[in-house]
């Protein structure tokens, strides 16, 4: 009786050990650490040059965007305070409507700019997850980030999610300017 009790118990022990290591985040390699390093600097040149189909590339197929606080009129008109975008034509139609990418001159300026292959990677923490990893970095100086999910594809990791927390306004910043009536 005792080694049938014994048995259940390594059983048991084994069954419950073998569960816990189906939600245990898989360990990131150094090279995964620096392929998704290499994602955030491809998504900060494709954003920069406006190359809104590279840039919605870098997602996944059903990737989302998601602002708390869009504060260019268009995005306002178009997405409101703050919105989910999903799917890789909403990711393009996000881009192409940047002020900056709106305007010939300054889409110019900003690309010739982003040629700079020598930026530094972003300061992210990246920490592994049982779907693949999840990061976190700053947006500018005032306690804005972003929050991200990346998952490896047969492409290379890919974005499943960026969420932006825009840091606090300007108190002299106005609301959205209104669309001329």
């Amino acid at each position: 009786m005792t080694a049938v009790a014994l048995g259940l118990t390594v059983s048991w022990f084994a069954s419950a050990h073998a569960q816990g290591q189906g939600t245990k985040s898989a360990a990131l390699t150094e090279q995964d650490r620096a392929e998704i390093q290499q994602l955030l600097v491809r998504y900060s040149r494709a954003l920069s040059s406006c190359a809104s189909k590279e840039y919605a590339e870098l997602f996944t197929p059903d990737g989302k965007f998601i602002s708390d606080d869009f504060r260019s009129a268009k995005h306002f008109e178009l997405y409101g305070k703050s919105a989910t975008l999903v799917g890789r034509e909403k990711l393009i139609e996000l881009v192409e409507t940047e002020p900056y990418c709106m305007d010939p001159k300054q889409r110019e300026a900003r690309a010739q700019r982003s040629g700079n292959t020598n930026a530094a990677p972003p300061a992210v923490v990246i920490e592994a997850t049982a779907e693949g990893a999840k990061g976190t970095l700053p947006l500018g100086r005032g306690g804005g980030r972003y929050e991200d999910v990346y998952v490896k594809t047969a492409a290379g990791w890919r974005f499943q999610s960026r969420s932006v927390f825009m840091p606090p306004a300007p108190a002299t910043q106005a609301a959205p300017p209104a669309q001329a009536r």
